[in-house]
C-alpha cells in the first residue's frame, strides 16, 4: 500500500448554544472566522451589497415584543412582512447583535436554491374541453387571473405571451433580481422592475445570472399560460395574465418575490395563483415547519394565494436512508458522489440529517481506502451538545478530503435535531477511496439525504447511499419531496406520460418524479400531471442548443420550442388548472382549492385505486372535474337562504327533500347548476324524491302565491 501523508488543518469544534431558536445556517455563519476560513468550500450563504456595504440575507419570525427600531439601528434592511415573518438583510458584522434583540423568536439564514408535447398533455387532463365549456355555464380559459411565475430564463418578447389571436400582451410585470439598472420594485431596494409590454419588451430578457441566459422560466410560463402562438402548443390557462420573477438564490428573495407578487393582485383586484418549479433539500427540515414554509402558508392563508410547487425529481434515487435506533446503535453507510460525470461547478455532497424529536444523535465521516482500511475518521459531531466542526482539510498523499459539519440540538415547533455535512474528494479516483457516514443514537428516527453541492452553493439531485462491505444499511428513494412542496399550504405535483383520451400509450408514472411521505407522516405529492417530453416555448435568448425544437417566426425574430421533461413541467399544469378554476369561480378559497383538486383527480390502472398514497397523491389531475366543481361551489359559503315562511331540510339531502311550510306553494322546480330543469312540479308537496339526482349542488324554486324564492342545496 502506498505511503499515506495526512496534513491536518484547522480543525475547530464549537460547543454551545444561543439563547434563542437559531437555524443551522445562521449558527454556522456566526461560528465561522473569515480570516481562517479556507476557499475550498461552496458559498452557502448569500449576500447583498448596499451602499457598498455587504449584507446577508436571512429570514425572521418575531412577536408581539418586537420593536422594529430595534433591528434598524444595527442598519438592517427589511424587505417583505409576512404576518410575523420578515425578510431581513443584516450588514455581515452585526448579526451577532441581532441575535439579541428582544422580541425576535427563530432567525435562519436563507438557504439557496436550485431549478433546472404541450397539446397531448392538455388532452390528458381535459383542459381542451374546459375552453371549449363541456358540460359547463361557458368556456374557462382564467381571464381575470394572475400566474406568478417564479423562476429564471424568461422571454418578454416570446408570441407565446400574447394571447391566442396574438393581439393582446398578457404579461403585466416582471422583476429581475439581479439586475440593477432600473428602478427597483416599491418598497424593494434590489434588481429592477419591468412594467408594462413597452418597458418589458424594450427590455427583452431577464439578464445573465448564475444560470447564465437560462430559459427554464419561459418553458414553465408557456405551459401555464401560453397563448400557443399560432401553433398547437397552447398553455392551459392561456387568457390568464403574468407576473415574472427571475430571484436570487435564495429563499428570502423568494419571498420577497412572493410578497411583490400579492401587493400587484391586490392593486389589480385579482386572485393569484404562484407557481414554484424548483426546490431543494439543504436545510434539513423537510417537515413543513421551517420559516419558509410558515411564510408560504401564512400568505395562503391570509391572502388567499394559492402556491403549487413541483414536487422534485429525484424518485429514481436512493439517496436517503432512515435509520431507527433502539439501544445506542450505530449505522453506516456509503456516500456516494458523482465525480464519474460531474456536471459544471459540481463540488461534492451535502449530507442534510434530520431527527424525530426523541433524541439526540451523533455523526461522524470515515475515510478507507481501496483495501478497506481506515485511514482517517472525524471527530463525532453532537446534535446535542450543538457540535460545528469548521473548516477541515486534509490531505492523504496526492489527494484532498475536505469537510465541514454544523448542527443543532432543536428547530421550533417540531423541535429536531439536524446537521449538516459537506465533503468533497479534491482529485477523486473511483476505487481508491471510500467516505462512511456513521450515525449513533440512544434511539428514536433519523434521516439523511445525499444531495449534490455545486461550488456555486446550489445543487438539488440526489446521489445513491452506496453499500460498502459490512456497510449494509439500505437506502431508498422515498422521502424525496423537496423544499416547498413539503409545505402545509402547497400543492405539490408529480409526474407522469402523458395520454391522450382514448389512447392505450402513455400513462405511466414518470421514475424521476418524487415519492413521499413527509418525514411528519403526510402524503405528498397531493396530484400528478403530465410531466415528460412536454413541449412549451423556450427563450429565444437562450445560449443553450437544443436537439430537438420547432421555431415560429413573430415580428421578425425566430422563436423556439422545444420538450422537456421534469415535475418543473408537471407544475405549471396543475397552476394552469387552479386559475380556470378562480376564473369559474373566484370566491374559494386556498383550501378549497387544494381539496377540489385532489377530490376530482381520477384513477387507472397505473395509479390503481388504492389511493392517495405517495407516488401518485390522490391521482390524475383533471382540468373538467376540477372546473366543474368549481362551478358548484358557487355561492356555497354565504348560508341557505332562510324565510319564516318555508325551511327546506335536510341540507345536505340523500333520497329525499322535505319541506316545511304553511303556505301554498304553486310550483316547485329543481335546477342543475348549468341551468338544466331535473324536477318540475305544479302542485304542493311536503317532500320530493330526489334519488334520481346525482350527486352535487342544485337550485330549488319555489314559487308561492305572489312571489318565487330560490334555493340552494347540496346533494350527496
Amino acid at each position: 500500500m502506498r505511503k499515506l501523508l495526512f496534513f491536518i488543518f484547522f480543525i475547530f469544534i464549537f460547543k454551545g448554544s444561543f439563547t434563542q431558536n437559531v437555524g443551522i445556517g445562521i449558527k454556522g455563519f456566526l461560528t465561522h472566522d473569515d480570516k481562517k476560513t479556507f476557499s475550498f468550500f461552496p458559498e452557502k450563504y448569500s449576500y447583498q451589497f448596499f451602499d457598498g456595504i455587504k449584507y446577508i440575507s436571512t429570514i425572521i419570525k418575531v412577536n408581539e415584543n418586537f420593536i422594529e427600531s430595534d433591528l434598524l439601528k444595527y442598519n438592517c434592511k427589511i424587505g417583505s412582512r409576512i404576518g410575523k415573518i420578515l425578510t431581513v438583510y443584516i450588514p455581515t458584522e452585526k448579526v451577532r447583535g441581532i441575535i439579541g434583540i428582544n422580541g425576535i423568536e427563530d432567525i435562519e439564514i436563507s438557504h439557496k436554491v436550485s431549478g433546472p408535447k404541450l397539446i397531448k398533455a392538455t388532452n390528458d387532463i381535459s383542459a381542451d374541453l374546459v375552453w371549449n365549456g363541456f358540460e359547463l355555464p361557458q368556456g374557462y380559459t382564467g381571464k381575470n387571473v394572475i400566474i406568478g411565475i417564479t423562476d429564471w430564463g424568461f422571454d418578454y418578447t416570446h408570441p407565446m405571451f400574447y394571447d391566442t389571436t396574438l393581439t393582446n400582451y398578457r404579461i403585466i410585470a416582471a422583476w429581475d433580481q439581479f439586475r440593477n439598472q432600473g428602478p427597483s420594485p416599491s418598497g424593494y431596494l434590489y434588481g429592477t422592475v419591468f412594467e408594462g409590454k413597452q418597458s418589458l419588451i424594450s427590455s427583452q430578457c431577464d439578464t445573465s445570472n448564475i444560470y447564465k441566459y437560462a430559459y427554464h422560466g419561459t418553458h414553465v410560463a408557456g405551459i401555464a399560460a401560453g397563448g400557443g402562438a399560432s401553433t398547437n402548443y397552447r398553455g392551459v390557462a392561456s387568457g390568464s395574465e403574468l407576473l415574472f420573477a427571475t430571484f436570487l438564490i435564495d429563499e428570502a428573495s423568494v419571498l420577497d418575490a412572493y410578497s411583490w407578487m400579492r401587493g400587484v393582485a391586490l392593486a389589480e383586484e385579482k386572485r393569484l395563483v404562484i407557481n414554484g418549479s424548483w426546490g431543494l433539500y439543504n436545510i434539513g427540515l423537510l417537515d413543513g415547519t421551517s420559516l419558509f414554509d410558515q411564510a408560504i402558508d401564512s400568505m395562503s392563508i391570509n391572502d388567499n394565494i394559492v402556491f403549487v410547487t413541483s414536487g422534485g425529481n429525484n424518485g429514481d434515487v436512493d439517496f436517503h436512508i432512515k435509520a431507527n435506533f433502539t439501544n445506542h446503535d450505530t449505522i453506516t453507510t456509503g456516500i456516494g458522489f458523482d465525480f464519474q460525470n460531474p456536471t459544471e461547478n459540481y463540488w461534492g455532497q451535502t449530507i442534510t440529517l434530520s431527527g424525530d424529536s426523541t433524541d439526540r444523535f451523533s455523526a461522524r465521516l470515515e475515510f478507507y481506502d481501496y483495501q478497506f482500511q481506515l485511514i482517517h475518521s472525524t471527530s463525532w459531531v453532537n446534535t446535542y451538545s450543538n457540535d460545528f466542526l469548521s473548516d477541515t482539510l486534509l490531505l492523504i498523499g496526492s489527494d484532498s478530503i475536505i469537510y465541514r459539519a454544523n448542527s443543532i440540538s432543536s428547530t421550533p415547533i417540531s423541535n429536531r435535531p439536524i446537521q449538516e455535512w459537506e465533503v468533497r474528494l479534491s482529485n477523486y479516483q473511483l476505487n481508491q477511496y471510500f467516505v462512511i457516514l456513521s450515525v449513533t443514537s440512544p434511539n428514536g428516527n433519523v434521516h439523511a439525504w445525499n444531495v449534490a453541492s455545486l461550488s456555486t452553493g446550489v445543487g438539488n439531485w440526489g446521489l445513491d447511499f452506496k453499500k460498502y462491505r459490512n456497510f449494509d444499511i439500505v437506502s431508498d428513494n422515498k422521502y424525496s419531496i423537496s423544499e416547498p412542496a413539503v409545505c402545509n399550504s402547497t400543492i405539490a405535483v408529480g409526474a407522469y406520460y402523458p395520454q391522450l383520451r382514448g389512447s392505450s400509450s402513455g400513462g405511466a408514472r414518470a421514475g424521476f418524479s418524487s415519492i413521499g411521505p413527509t418525514i411528519d407522516g403526510r402524503i405528498k405529492p397531493e396530484i400528478s400531471a403530465p410531466g415528460v417530453n412536454i413541449t412549451s416555448s423556450i427563450s429565444s435568448f437562450s445560449t443553450t442548443d437544443f436537439s430537438d425544437y420547432n421555431l415560429v417566426s413573430f415580428e421578425g425574430r425566430d422563436y423556439p420550442f422545444a420538450p422537456l421533461s421534469g415535475t418543473s413541467m408537471s407544475s405549471p399544469i396543475i397552476t394552469g388548472i387552479v386559475a380556470l378554476m378562480l376564473e369559474a369561480n373566484p370566491n374559494l378559497n386556498s383550501n378549497q382549492i387544494k381539496n377540489i383538486i385532489q377530490q376530482t383527480a381520477r384513477y387507472d390502472n397505473y395509479t390503481t385505486s388504492n389511493i392517495p398514497n405517495n407516488n401518485w397523491g390522490w391521482g390524475k389531475a383533471s382540468a373538467l372535474n376540477a372546473v366543474k366543481r368549481a362551478v358548484e361551489l358557487i355561492g356555497l359559503d354565504n348560508e341557505i337562504e332562510v324565510d319564516s315562511k318555508i325551511i327546506l331540510y335536510p341540507n345536505p339531502i340523500k333520497n329525499e327533500l322535505n319541506i316545511l311550510t304553511n303556505e301554498k306553494i304553486k310550483n316547485i322546480q329543481i335546477y342543475d347548476v348549468y341551468g338544466r330543469k331535473l324536477i318540475d312540479k305544479d302542485q304542493s308537496f311536503s317532500s320530493i324524491d330526489v334519488t334520481s339526482l346525482s350527486d352535487g349542488v342544485y337550485i330549488i324554486s319555489i314559487c308561492l302565491e305572489n312571489k318565487c324564492m330560490k334555493y340552494k342545496v347540496l346533494k350527496k
